[in-house]
């Protein structure tokens, strides 16, 4: 499978940036990214700076990529060209609901070529929480991240440093903090991966069941996806989802309960605090296979697998 990496910050924060020297990084690791950017106003202009970097730079100019230009990037990701040497790399802009995003590209069955996303979020080391009714957008971007990076680190001094650092721990963030050098070690890592899963499978139908998750799944999954029994006690359901681990920051679904089984709903738990909601979507909605979608940074997807019931294994 190609990497999927989504690059998502706060206005200004400095994603541009980081791009521009996790380029040379990714050549270096013989790696061709694909790159599709997307702002407001000026995406081909920031596109314009890459077009000698990257193998493919891809411009999408308008709303958040998470909502209103969706579509849009969705067909851009299904007709990338895959290769063993390649990587996808989305520069969202400054105001991109990461977890939505996140949700969206799990959930479509034509993305199955690429990875679970690995969300880099870079913070802006001397804005960070400064933007008073923007505070809570800037740490809900940062709360499903796998990677962190914090930019203006040369100029902002020790003591702010520090700040930021106790302040991200603060907000629940679980994300590993990393450079465009050690970024690109790890793409490139996961693009070797890949294409010896894809050799084995080749070889070996019985030996590639021996592999069938990434070795580094643990460490760059943003979410994971398990399929529900067609029919489960609400008591249990409820109760699994009580149970599960603080990393899990959201789970949804759709589930059907014992005691109304020709109804389906779409169920929604955000935070191990917050009451879960469920809306009914009828009796034949168009996707009518039960299944439970967990998303959060470093899911501890073995543990997760154990926590359901024998008898919901099929």
């Amino acid at each position: 499978m190609t990497p999927l990496v989504l690059l998502v910050g706060f206005l200004g924060a400095g994603k541009t940036t980081f791009l521009k020297n996790l380029m040379p990084a990714l050549a270096a690791q013989h790696i061709r990214p694909g790159l599709l950017i997307n702002d407001y106003q000026n995406a081909r202009i920031d596109a314009a700076q890459f077009e000698d970097l990257a193998l493919e730079v891809k411009a999408l100019s308008g709303d958040c990529v998470c909502c209103g230009s969706r579509d849009q990037l969705l067909e851009e990701l299904q007709n990338f060209k895959h290769g063993e040497d390649r990587v996808m790399i989305i520069e969202t802009n400054g105001t991109t609901d990461a977890t939505q995003l996140i949700e969206s590209l799990a959930l479509d069955p034509s993305l199955k070529k690429f990875t679970q996303p690995i969300q880099l979020s870079i913070i802006d080391g001397k804005r960070w929480q400064k933007r008073l009714w923007h505070n809570s957008l800037e740490r809900e971007q940062v709360r499903t991240a796998s990677h962190i990076s914090i930019s203006h680190k040369d100029t902002i001094g020790q003591e702010r440093l520090q700040a930021v650092e106790k302040s991200l721990i603060e907000c629940g963030v679980r994300g590993v903090f990393t450079d465009p050098v050690a970024l690109a070690a790890e793409i490139a890592a996961m693009a070797c991966d890949a294409s010896l899963k894809h050799l084995e499978t080749s070889e070996s139908h019985t030996h590639s069941h021996h592999h069938a998750e990434h070795s580094h799944s643990t460490h760059h999954f943003a979410s994971c996806e398990f399929t529900l029994p067609s029919v489960v006690s609400k008591k249990e359901f409820l109760a699994l989802l009580d149970q599960l681990p603080e990393e899990v920051i959201r789970a949804k679904g759709l589930v059907v309960f014992e005691e109304d089984p020709s109804e389906f709903f779409v169920f929604q738990k955000v935070d191990k605090s917050d009451e879960v909601q469920f809306f009914p979507v009828g009796k034949s909605p168009r996707v009518r296979t039960p299944v439970i979608l967990l998303i959060g940074p470093q899911l501890p997807k073995e543990r997760l697998a154990e926590m359901f019931p024998a008898a919901w294994k099929v």
